[in-house]
């Protein structure tokens, strides 16, 4: 038989659950969302009318290595502004071991020192997107690019013959660096991201870009650096969802 003190404990022990039942059914317990990765954001002027200094340009730097472990020993400072037809992009690329063999539109460049840019019109993670590669010696590489998976196992691409793509691009060897000049039509980028003309918003232009480098520094093992590092080992640049959001800053021009 059991004491008054025993049933006193039992029906707390009854009343402490039911309240937590109820508790619970009104006030359940949030579940946390996963984080959302970091995208830088930048805003790009109008370019200014000298084409050398760039003294209007928004800058970039500090590039990391892709699986963000460091910045890369092999630094790129890139500059950006834009016109009425261009997004104007220079790459400064440190680089004291400049190698890379090819000489024709289109060729594996990536499996030597290249620079890269991907970009997308619009603010949303883009599953199709331009892929654009520059070498140290003036060779262009141009795709299409269609990627669902948000990874690299999911890329499908089309090249774009180089004199077609209407990209202006020239490159440079200077001391213990080489830098990239490139010119990119607003309108291809519309139009690789499936957009004849540019959606009407009453905000300024957003494009979707990431910036890359592939280089072999002297002595040293293949770097593969990130403006918005893709936070992947084995290196794969095709996440879409660490492309930083570019603003363009002005309204001048009718885009």
């Amino acid at each position: 038989m059991m004491k008054s003190y025993d049933w006193v404990y039992v029906l707390g022990v009854v009343m402490v659950m039911s309240i937590s039942v109820v508790w619970g059914v009104r006030y359940p317990v949030a579940t946390p969302k996963p984080p959302q990765p970091f995208t830088p954001f930048v805003t790009v002027y109008p370019c200014d009318s000298d084409p050398i200094n760039w003294p209007n340009a928004t800058h970039v730097s500090n590039f990391r290595l892709v699986d963000n472990s460091s910045l890369a020993v092999q630094q790129t400072d890139v500059s950006m502004c834009y016109d009425e037809t261009y997004l104007n992009v220079k790459a400064d690329c440190f680089d004291n071991n400049i190698q890379s063999p090819y000489s024709q539109c289109n060729q594996d460049l990536f499996n030597a020192d290249v620079f890269e840019i991907f970009l997308a019109y619009g603010p949303e993670v883009p599953t199709k997107y331009l892929e654009i590669e520059l070498s140290p010696y003036g060779v262009l590489f141009v795709s299409k690019v269609a990627n669902t998976d948000d990874f690299c196992t999911g890329v499908t691409d089309s090249l774009i013959e180089c004199g077609a793509s209407g990209i202006v691009y020239n490159a440079t060897i200077q001391d213990n660096e080489w830098v990239g000049i490139l010119q990119i039509p607003l309108s291809l980028i519309q139009e690789t991201s499936n957009l004849a003309e540019p959606q009407p918003s009453p905000q300024l232009p957003l494009y979707r870009i990431n910036m890359y480098r592939i280089d072999i520094p002297a002595s040293q093992e293949k770097e593969y650096s990130c403006w918005n590092p893709t936070d992947t080992s084995p290196p794969c640049f095709h996440k879409p969802s660490m492309f930083g959001t570019v603003q363009f800053g002005s309204n001048n021009y009718d885009l």
